[in-house]
């Protein structure tokens, strides 16, 4: 995914199901992990697989049927969405996004403590 092609919440539905494999998964694979719980036909699906095959986030593979790999990690596409979020939300300032969360979300101390020593474990790795 080398242009910054967003994906849309259906199409992440599909992305969780790929990032959870070990193995190149076929269209049916997908579609059965996704009928009852999203309450999809097979035909929307495979719009959702087109659809992220045309923005380069999967990887097609002819084996006995067509099968996909995601060509992006989940942990790059969620390192992708928390610096737009940053970004468009909080003016790229990842003070205010913290702040925000401490003043609104009743943060316990064991969790300010906890934050608190990332924050300087981190600090002291970028010495």
């Amino acid at each position: 995914m080398n242009k910054t092609h967003k994906i849309s919440e259906a199409e992440l539905e599909v992305m969780k199901i790929l990032w959870g494999a070990d193995k190149p998964l076929s269209t049916n694979y997908i579609y059965q992990q996704l009928k009852d719980r999203m309450g999809w036909d097979r035909s929307t699906v495979r719009t959702l697989i087109k659809r992220l095959y045309e923005k380069n986030a999967v990887i097609q593979e002819k084996l006995d049927v067509y099968c996909y790999l995601p060509a992006i990690s989940e942990v790059e596409y969620l390192d992708r969405q928390t610096k737009n979020f940053i970004k468009n939300l909080y003016g790229g300032s990842v003070k205010n996004l913290v702040t925000s969360l401490v003043q609104n979300y009743d943060l316990t101390q064991e969790d300010i403590e906890e934050l608190k020593a990332f924050i300087k474990s981190e600090g002291e790795r970028h010495e």
